[in-house]
């Protein structure tokens, strides 16, 4: 059956109408009729079951007609800090990193960041970005819309972000203090309830970088002697949090 993003569904009327390129899509694409069952989810851990009842040309009008019950979300809360890059290198570390669970991916500009402070997204693209999340969730079955916050600087992301979790900084050079993220993850709390991954841009954060977030309590982290993509680091980190915390099939 096939899933809908649906932002604001009002369940006390039971009638949802769904336009744009949803409509499009149904119509067009995939030929749906009236009779037909799609599945509707609003973003926020809520979804129906609802049947078509009127194919217009500009519209589609659904009626709810039970509650699903969602798959379940990660027990720990996973946000990604991703230092900017080139932008299709950013979009696969968003796709993939939301389809296995993260819940927030905050763009960071850095010394080494691709472009320079011309690297910084435009509101187009960052929209883009939001809609990559939104299809990532719909095909993966989760009832929750990752969130692409406006891009900041580096340190004010770190600083922002620990006041409320801990941090694991990605770091490809050798550090006397730097641990693999399998001893980091191991001494944290078993379920922590928000953990943040921090992957760098393509040349990784400068030593200077590295020395300021270590000391505003972050821990830095080796993934090992293979340098990695920042796009490939960030879906192995991601992946590796879930094992490490019960979440890749228990």
């Amino acid at each position: 059956m096939h899933r809908f993003y649906v932002q604001d569904i009002d369940t006390a009327d039971q009638v949802i109408t769904l336009k744009d390129s949803i409509a499009q899509q149904i119509k067009n694409v995939l030929r749906l009729e009236a009779g037909d069952r799609v599945q509707l989810f609003n973003g926020t851990g809520d979804e129906w079951e609802a049947e078509i009842s009127r194919v217009g040309k500009n519209e589609i009008s659904t009626t709810l007609i039970s509650t699903i019950k969602t798959i379940p979300e990660p027990s720990t809360k996973i946000t990604m800090i991703l230092g900017l890059a080139r932008p299709e290198r950013i979009e696969l570390a968003i796709q993939k990193c939301s389809e296995l669970g993260a819940v927030k991916f905050i763009p960071v500009i850095s010394e080494r960041v691709q472009g320079g402070n011309s690297g910084t997204p435009s509101p187009q693209r960052l929209k883009r970005w939001q809609r990559i999340a939104i299809e990532s969730a719909e095909l993966s079955r989760r009832a929750v819309i990752p969130l692409i916050a406006q891009p900041i600087s580096l340190m004010e992301a770190v600083n922002q972000t620990l006041i409320k979790q801990n941090i694991l900084c990605m770091w490809e050079e050798s550090s006397d203090e730097s641990k693999s993220l399998r001893t980091a993850l191991k001494s944290l709390k078993k379920h922590p309830d928000g953990l943040t991954a921090l992957i760098g841009p393509p040349g990784g954060f400068s030593q200077k970088e590295a020395l300021s977030i270590q000391e505003t309590g972050a821990q830095l982290i080796s993934l090992g002697p293979r340098v990695l993509r920042s796009e490939t680091a960030a879906i192995t980190v991601m992946s590796a949090i879930l094992y490490e915390m019960g979440d890749l099939g228990g």
